[in-house]
């Protein structure tokens, strides 16, 4: 399985306290970067589609978006190759 370089490390790196806080959130990542932490996986994927459509995130930027947890149910790789008009 690929995950995006950097990714699994910081999620997994993240104090016991941050993981309570953000207990099955949906965090998205680019790199190591963490670009935001959202309420549920559609508020997740309206952000990344906004920052494409928006410019701030290039075609071809692999993202992924992860649920928090000690053990989570979700990890969404995603990356914009083409537009569609």
């Amino acid at each position: 399985m690929f995950y995006a370089t950097g990714v699994t490390e910081s999620i997994e790196g993240c104090s016991s306290a941050v993981l309570d806080d953000h207990r099955g959130k949906f965090a998205v990542f680019s790199g190591q970067r963490l670009l935001g932490v959202h309420n549920s996986l559609d508020l997740a994927m309206q952000s990344v589609a906004a920052a494409f459509d928006g410019g701030i995130l290039e075609d071809g930027t692999t993202l992924l978006i992860n649920e928090i947890g000690e053990a989570p149910r979700l990890r969404f790789i995603a990356e914009k190759t083409l537009s569609v008009e």
